[in-house]
């Protein structure tokens, strides 16, 4: 479990990573995750290690966004 207001220091100030334990994928929030619809070159791809059901992702979501 990851707490989601412990602050953590950055793994790298020159490029972005997403945390799987607290990505909703935006569901609840957007149509599709807003990572991927602003990314400029298109590096926000789904990771086949990490595949969450709708039910996951809504129950982070109200865990993470009280």
């Amino acid at each position: 479990m990851v707490d989601a207001h412990e602050k953590f220091a950055p793994v790298s100030d020159e490029v972005y990573y997403i945390v799987p334990d607290k990505c909703t994928e935006c569901v609840g929030f957007h149509e599709e995750p807003q990572c991927a619809a602003v990314c400029p070159v298109d590096c926000c791809v789904p990771d086949p290690d990490h595949v969450e059901t709708e039910d996951i992702l809504l129950d982070r979501k109200s865990r993470l966004h009280l």
